[in-house]
């Protein structure tokens, strides 16, 4: 099964916030690192967290884009059991261990939909084909980059990307291994715009683009 050698590394905390500082995070389902470690434990990431304690909890970034899609489900309207149906659907006929970090999910009319073998599926409504028209009215619910099915990156807002092969995961500049947080840092500590821009080889648009992020993850 085609995965990747990169995990990232994601206490829930700064799980919690890098989810709610994402893109569209007012529309976001409200999430808190007790809300990850609770749906961690029910099974809606890797298995083998189902009975780590909160403490000891560790996200990978399949973990982080799986609870990320468990959190844009809710966020629209979708119920736990279509959820969950979807989930195991797609854990059984995939065989991946995470499901919702595999493939590419859509929303519509409270359904969840993959396409699965080149059909458009409703994986919750366990498998059944769906009509191809429904195409159209498809809203997707991850907003992230899949290679051969799996998800390797995620530009959680514009040119901030969560990538598991570039500084364990950390949230950098895209394009780049600069952390956002690193710019922010600089700033936060006195260091003028245009020397940043110059210590960083970025542009203003870019450190901006950082500065914006740092700011969400602290509210």
């Amino acid at each position: 099964m085609p995965s990747h050698n990169f995990t990232g590394i994601y206490a829930p905390p700064s799980g919690a916030r890098f989810l709610l500082a994402a893109r569209m995070a007012h529309e976001a389902y409200p999430v808190q690192s007790r809300t990850l470690i609770r749906w961690a434990r029910r099974g809606m990431a890797s298995p083998s967290l189902a009975g780590v304690g909160g403490w000891d909890m560790i996200l990978s970034f399949e973990d982080l884009v799986s609870l990320r899609v468990v959190a844009a489900l809710r966020a629209a309207k979708i119920s736990w059991r279509d959820i969950r149906q979807a989930e195991q659907w797609l854990r059984e006929e995939t065989t991946y261990p995470r499901p919702f970090a595999r493939e590419e999910l859509w929303t519509f009319s409270s359904e969840v939909f993959t396409r699965f073998r080149g059909m458009l599926i409703a994986a919750s409504r366990y498998g059944q084909v769906a009509m191809e028209i429904i195409s159209e009215y498809l809203v997707p619910v991850s907003g992230l980059k899949f290679e051969n099915h799996v998800a390797t990156a995620w530009e959680a807002r514009p040119l901030i990307v969560l990538d598991p092969k570039v500084q364990f995961g950390e949230p950098c500049i895209k394009g780049t291994r600069i952390p956002a947080q690193s710019v922010a840092d600089m700033v936060k500590g006195g260091d003028p715009e245009p020397t940043v821009m110059q210590a960083y080889g970025i542009t203003e648009t870019e450190m901006h683009a950082a500065l914006d992020w740092a700011s969400r993850v602290a509210a």
